[in-house]
């Protein structure tokens, strides 16, 4: 099942990454060779990199690519090591937890307003926080959960989630 949700958020991913890609080269083409810029790319993809930023934020947690400063705990035994690794997990959901109950008070807030050159209401880009959020407390239930199955040590930096280290 999160193979599933995993190649789906990075396909949005990559959806979302050749939208940036087509919007800025456009409007590049657009303001040097035609002089007529697009007023509405830079609203849209702002709106896109937030999307990518919170979807990005699922990727990172499933293939445990966020930065740690961990030379400390390094030096610790194992299973010191491993308590300060399930703790930092434990943390790091709470404050996901934290950002997904929050955010529905700033869509809430958002209401009724547009993007002035989109014409479109400016809550779509901030329901990207809830969602990606959820996404966060998914993964990090799956790595928590794979830890209490009792599954090695955490997976190695830049490990496809259920494959093997590159």
């Amino acid at each position: 099942m999160l193979k599933l949700l995993d190649r789906a958020v990075a396909a949005a991913i990559g959806l979302i990454a050749a939208a940036l890609l087509v919007t800025a080269f456009g409007q590049v083409i657009a303001r040097y060779v035609f002089n007529r810029p697009f007023t509405w790319v830079l609203e849209l993809d702002v709106v896109l990199l937030v999307w990518l930023t919170m979807l990005a934020g699922y990727i990172g947690v499933r293939r445990n690519l966020h930065m740690a400063v961990d030379f400390i705990i390094a030096k610790w035994p194992a299973r010191a090591r491993r308590a300060a690794e399930v703790a930092s997990l434990l943390l790091s959901a709470g404050f996901t937890g934290v950002l997904l109950w929050a955010s529905f008070p700033i869509i809430d807030a958002m209401e009724g307003m547009e993007f002035v050159a989109l014409g479109a209401a400016q809550n779509w880009m901030y329901w990207s926080l809830p969602v990606g959020a959820a996404l966060m407390l998914i993964a990090f239930a799956a790595e928590l959960w794979r830890r209490a199955r009792g599954e090695a040590g955490a997976v190695p930096s830049g490990t496809p989630p259920g494959g093997s280290p590159p």
